[in-house]
This record gives structure tokens, sequence and C-alpha cells, in this order.
């Protein structure tokens, strides 16, 4: 009897496993890696096992992220009381997105990353309308709104050694997305919670270097900005004569003011920065859109108060923007770290990942691991910030006036730069496990062809370039129609209203470009071709170098500069990432991608 019984329950177990084993290929072919989660834990582990044997085992399920409609899972009798039962968390997607997951995912990246270009805009919008006269009124007894291109002239250098030296973080960022995007293709729960708890304190220690540096050299750095000329302006006397008078010191000290109050949120902002690019790729957008939602709204209330009301010109819209900072990042690194709770719950205790704390250094093996990654992108970002650093060097040697409009123009390309930057992010999320599962199906067989389709990366691709096109358009109109025609809302000075309006049809060109570009390097980015980026930069910032020393007469001149940068890495980001997203035939007749 005894026996009967065992082998009915063997014949009962062994059916169920066929079934849901022959029906994971249908599933994931159909509906994409979601579909895992609807099926049991022990016909996954033996699809994998027998088909995707490429895939690191671990000791949890290769499903480990439980959908927002799953409740309670089910577990080991040995673990169910450690667990709670009822851990909800965002579902990573990997495979083909379509054109309306795409668009959901860019427009969600660009409210969360437009936050930063739009604080600048608002501090560049108060403080040229609202800044007293006080600051120059020993210096120089008349010049109407005199005082507002000191401002802003202060603002320009200030915000580019801000806003640059946050910039240079995003490697970390970029190596979080990467990282965690193949961890998800390869359902490794334990590489999640490793690589969260290093790039965290990685971002701690950066974010506090940055701090130091900013105080202790910042006077230097800020110098080297202005120029030898980039504070004088020549003013009409009261005989009808000009003047040429030298404001490098009001400027300076407007600028160190700034740079000090913003560098002194920078450990937190840096470890924010990371916690949205890692809930960002884990599919929680919720959270980075309610920060960016308070952060705009503390920064608008702030710049009011400080410097409308209370006059402190640009210090005030530092303290404005430092308040905002602090409220958002601390809302995007809380939320990450119950995130990562919520995943060491779907680990044994017994494993080393699930006692990791939320913020640790990583070992050597680690820490080579992610500067291997993280390396490159940092090579590639400081050619970006050098590469507009130099624009704005050599604005500022054709004076005061073209400086400050130099730094409106590139608050409003910066904003609508963002566009561009979520396509790039959209292919570092979503094409890492596409071209895994390339690499599975170059590696594996006819049994992964036919769960992945070859072509699926080079649709992607294509889906994006679209987007990308038209994000582009659009781009180009509107930033055209806002410097030609509402000038007056950043600065009630004619000759920069006058410059904004001539210099415009270059910054549209430019932004019309930028989208694809963006989509391009994101591409490549996701699959680690860096060495190939890193060189590429190098020569696109000779190339830009050279164009602004040698060619560059007027200032107009150095936006034209800017437009060869973008058609440079077009050409050589284009060529690269059309090959990498190739289709190859097998030997079985399949197609597969070909790396």
């Amino acid at each position: 009897m005894i026996s009967l019984t065992l082998m009915k329950a063997i014949t009962l177990v062994t059916s169920a496993l066929a079934a849901d084993a022959f029906s994971l290929p249908y599933c994931l072919k159909s509906h994409g890696a979601q579909a895992v989660h609807s099926i049991s834990r022990k016909a996954a582990n033996h699809l994998r096992c027998c088909t995707l044997r490429k895939i690191p085992t671990s000791s949890r399920s290769p499903c480990h992220m439980a959908s927002p409609n799953e409740g309670s899972r089910r577990r080991d009798s040995d673990d169910r009381k450690d667990y709670p039962q009822n851990q909800v968390q965002p579902t990573p997607f990997v495979g083909l997105p379509s054109y309306k997951r795409i668009m959901l995912f860019v427009a969600t990246t660009v409210l969360i990353w437009i936050s930063e270009p739009l604080l600048s805009l608002v501090d560049s919008a108060a403080v040229g309308r609202y800044a007293g006269k006080d600051v120059i009124s020993k210096t120089i007894a008349k010049g109407p709104n005199l005082s507002s291109v000191v401002q802003l002239a202060a603002l320009g250098p200030a915000t580019m050694l801000c806003d640059s030296s946050m910039y240079l973080t995003f490697f970390i960022a970029m190596a979080t997305t990467n990282k965690l995007a193949n961890s998800f293709a390869k359902y490794d729960l334990e590489e999640q919670i490793t690589t969260v708890s290093h790039v965290m304190a990685i971002s701690l220690t950066v974010g506090i270097f940055l701090f130091l540096g900013i105080n202790f050299f910042g006077e230097g750095l800020l110098l080297s900005i202005l120029g030898p000329v980039g504070a004088t302006v020549t003013i009409q006397t009261s005989r009808g004569g000009t003047e040429t008078v030298d404001l490098t010191r009001q400027v300076l000290n407007a600028a160190q003011g700034y740079a000090r109050i913003r560098s002194a949120v920078y450990p937190l902002s840096v470890m924010g920065l990371t916690s949205q690019a890692a809930l960002l790729c884990a599919g929680d957008t919720k959270t980075p859109t309610i920060a960016v939602l308070v952060s705009s709204l503390t920064n608008i209330i702030g710049d009011y108060f400080f410097v409308a009301k209370l006059g402190f010109g640009v210090r005030g819209a530092a303290l404005a923007t430092s308040l905002a900072s602090i409220m958002s990042n601390g809302i995007l690194v809380v939320n990450l770290w119950k995130t990562v709770k919520g995943w060491k719950c779907n680990l044994k205790p017994s494993l080393k990942a699930s006692r990791l704390p939320f913020v640790s250094f990583p070992d050597r093996k680690s820490f080579f691991s992610l500067t291997r990654l993280a390396g490159p992108m940092f090579f590639v970002l400081v050619g970006k910030v050098m590469g507009y650093s130099a624009m704005t060097i050599r604005a500022g040697t054709f004076g005061l006036v073209s400086l400050a409009c130099h730094n409106i123009l590139m608050r409003v390309f910066f904003f609508f730069a963002t566009m561009g930057d979520g396509l790039s992010h959209s292919a570092q999320t979503f094409m890492p496990g596409l071209l895994y599962q390339k690499r599975l199906a170059e590696e594996g067989g006819a049994e992964v062809v036919e769960m992945n389709d070859g072509k699926n990366a080079r649709t992607l691709l294509k889906r994006l370039l679209v987007l990308s096109t038209g994000v582009g358009a659009s781009n180009s109109i509107l930033s055209r129609v806002i410097a030609k025609n509402f000038g007056v809302a950043f600065t009630k000075d004619s000759s920069l209203v006058s410059l904004m309006s001539d210099v415009s049809p270059f910054m549209g060109l430019a932004l019309l470009i930028h989208p694809i570009t963006m989509t391009l390097e994101g591409s490549i980015i996701a699959g680690r071709n860096l060495t190939y980026l890193v060189g590429t930069y190098m020569a696109s910032f000779l190339i830009l170098l050279a164009q602004l020393n040698l060619v560059c007469t007027k200032f107009i001149g150095v936006w034209h500069a800017l437009l060869l940068f973008q058609m440079i890495r077009i050409i050589q980001f284009g060529s690269l990432v059309w090959k990498q997203t190739a289709t190859k035939v097998l030997q079985n007749g399949n197609v597969c991608g070909a790396m």
C-alpha cells in the first residue's frame, strides 16, 4: 500500500514538472522573463539546469523577484519562519520592450532627471531677475541691470563646477545600472544585494572627497573657469565714453559661496544618484518620481524665499538647491534600503549576502570588478566635462556678457538634454538582458534559440532610434523658441536677450542630434565596449579643442564647436552599435545575435 502511494505521488510530481518544463519556453518567448513568476520554482530550476546552463547556480529560485500581485511567496519549510509573508518588490523587466513600455520608461526617467537642470533654470531666472545691486554698488555708480549680469556670470562658473563635479559621479550610477541589469538577466539575487551595498559605500566616499575638494581647491578652479578676461565688462560713462571694469573679485566671491554651500550635501547627493539608478533598474519609478516632485517644490519655494525676499543672490539659490537635494536624496536612499531589505528576505540566512550591511566596502576582488566597469565610464564622463568646460572657458574670453549668455543657453541645453539621457538609460536598462540572451543563444544551441529571437537587440535599437529622432526634433524646435522669444524670462539685459536669439539656431541643431547620440552611447555601454568608447571620446575632445582654439573667433563659434562635437560622436558610435546588434545564422539555420 505504501509503495503504491509513493508511486502515485511520484507520477503526479513528474507530470507536473514535465508540464511546467514544456510550458516555460513558450511563456518566455511569448511574454518575456516575467512569465516565470507564474510557474513553479522547481520547473524554473529544471529549465535553468537543462537549457540555460550558463546561468550560475544559486541557493534561491531564478525567478526571485516577487511580482506586485504575487502576495506571499511559497518557501521551503526551513525558511518560512524567517521571511515576511507579504514582501512586495518592484519587478525588473527582462526582454524586448514595446514602444509603450519604452516611452513610459523614458518619460518617467526624464521627469526624474529633468529635476537638476530644471532647478538650475529656476536658479538662473531667480538670480537674474531678483539679485540686488548692493553687490557691486560700491564699485559702479551707474549701470542698469549690471548687478543681474554679475550675479548670472557668477552663477555660470559656480553651477558648472558643481554640476560637473556631480556629473563626474554618474559613472557610479552607470556601473550600478549595468551590473544590476545583468544580475536581473541572470536572476542572481546575491549579486544584486552585494552590488548595491558596495556602490553605496563608494558613493559615500566619493561624495566626501568632492566636498573636501571644492572647499580646498574651489577658488583656483573657479578662476580657471573665469579666464583672464571673463569678469570684465565695458560700460558707458556719463560723458558718453566707455570704460572697462574688472569685476573678477565680486564674481569669484559670489561663485565660491555658491559652490561651498552646494558641496556641503554632496555625500548624500552622490548616494541619492546611485540609489535612483538602482531603483529605476529594479522597476521602481514611483519613488524617484516622488523625490523629484518634492525636490522641485522645495527649490522653488527656497528660491522665492532666499533670493526674492531675503536678497541672498547666488548664495540664496545655493541654499534652496541644497535643501531640495537633502529632501529628494533622503527619500531615494531610504527607499532603496527598504528594497534591499526585501531582497534579503528572499535569501536563506546562511548566505553571506543576507547579512551584508546596506553600506559596505568591497573586497579586493569586488573592487577590481567594479573598477573594470566604472573606470572607463569615469573617463568618458571626464571627456564630456572637459569638452563642456572648454566651451565655457572659451566663451569667457569674449567678455562678461558672452559668459552670462553662455550660462543661460547651457542651462536650456542641459534641460532638454535630459531627453537624450533618458533614452540612453533605457538602452542601458533593456539592452543588457537581450545581449546576455544572445550569448546564451550562441553557446546553448537550438533549445535556447527557441526562447530568444536573435533580432531582439536590433529591434530594440530601431525602436530607440525612432523615438530619439522624434525627441530630437521636438527639442530643437522648443529650445530655439525659448531662447529666441523668451529670453526676458532669464534677464532684463537687452544685449543678453539679443545674443541668445542669435545663437539659438545652433543650439537647436545640437539638440536635434543629441538624443540619437545618447541612444547609441547607451547601447555601447550596455554591450560593455568601454575601451572603444574611451578612445572615441579622446579623439572627439581633441577635435573640439582644435575647433575652439584655431577656428573659433566669435562667441557663436563656441556653439559651432558643440554642433561638431555631436556630429563626430554620432558617426563614431553608429558603426559599432549597428555591428553589435547584428544577427548571424547558426549552423542549424537559427538566427542568433552576434556580439
